[in-house]
């Protein structure tokens, strides 16, 4: 009887256990290296297939290629960080950065992957892409969280919804890539953005708790001899009008001036620094993965 009932849970059982056993296979963010039948090209690729998963995916991928491969010199940021050639600048500078550009990162995540970083490696080099937009209370919520508890738990990493929802998509996208299409802005898209802003300028208030996540990266990065430095990523001119209508323009002085007692900042959020051409522009708040390579002269030749 006791057999039988053995017998019985182990076939309930199997299911799941292959199921657990095609997530590792798979590995959609290569927690086991190179491995499974999806390629480490495809699988980056697949890390923007969505808005909704991007946030997680490039977390989690991030976390791990950076324990693998620690590096001193750190880029940190946002959604228009992620997208940076970061071979472009390794021929420019002669140096290799980690890019640490997160859709849906804030000043919390700065932080977060601040601190790891700097408890994996000694730091030289951090850029630091900051935001003003990003000063307001409402951009607090943290992506961190839930990936970083992966990393601690491993043994969750073969039955983490979004790891096992990222399995099924590089599959569909390795054996039925017709299927799939990836994130690109919609038609209104543009205006929607817009809209979005708009709403966040008129109802601005600045989240003072950031000045002291900075503070402590300014520390730390003294401390090491590390250097620092705050580049205030550019905008469209659409988007500067809304926050200058709405009246910011002051606080934003206030706040780059803060910034400047922490580390130098280059400011390239500045009305005609940057073709107002769409064509150089995702929407609103990114450009185009060239259009950002002009960023490269802009940034470290302004260090220099």
């Amino acid at each position: 009887m006791v057999r039988r009932f053995l017998l019985q849970c182990a076939l309930l059982a199997l299911p799941i256990a292959l199921l657990f056993a095609a997530v590792a296979w798979v590995d959609p963010y290569a927690l086991f290296g190179d491995v499974g039948p999806v390629s480490q090209e495809l699988k980056e690729k697949n890390l923007y297939h969505s808005g909704r998963t991007m946030p997680f995916s490039n977390m989690l991928w991030k976390l791990i290629d950076f324990r693998r491969t620690p590096n001193g010199n750190v880029l940190l940021g946002d959604s228009r960080l992620s997208r940076f050639d970061t071979d472009s600048l390794e021929r420019f500078t002669g140096d290799r950065y980690y890019n640490f550009g997160i859709p849906g990162g804030n000043f919390v995540t700065i932080d977060h992957l601040f601190r790891y970083a700097d408890s994996l490696t000694t730091l030289r080099n951090v850029y630091v892409q900051v935001a003003f937009r990003g000063m307001e209370t409402n951009q607090n919520f943290d992506v961190y969280k839930e990936p970083r508890m992966i990393l601690e738990k491993p043994v969750s990493y073969v039955y983490n919804r979004r790891v096992m929802e990222a399995a099924g998509l590089n599959l569909i996208s390795r054996f039925a890539p017709d299927l799939l299409s990836y994130d690109m802005p919609g038609a209104g898209n543009w205006e929607m953005v817009l809209e979005a802003e708009k709403e966040s300028a008129e109802h601005f208030v600045l989240d003072t708790t950031v000045y002291e996540r900075l503070q402590h990266i300014a520390d730390r990065c003294r401390a090491e001899g590390a250097n620092l430095v705050f580049v205030e990523y550019p905008t469209h001119p659409d988007l500067q009008g809304i926050m200058a209508d709405a009246g910011l323009t002051a606080q934003r002085k206030q706040y780059l001036e803060r910034l400047r007692s922490l580390a130098p900042v280059i400011d390239l959020d500045r009305a005609g620094l940057f073709p107002a051409d769409r064509g150089f522009w995702r929407d609103p708040l990114h450009l185009t993965v060239d259009a950002q390579r002009m960023l490269i002269h802009h940034i470290w030749v302004a260090k220099n």
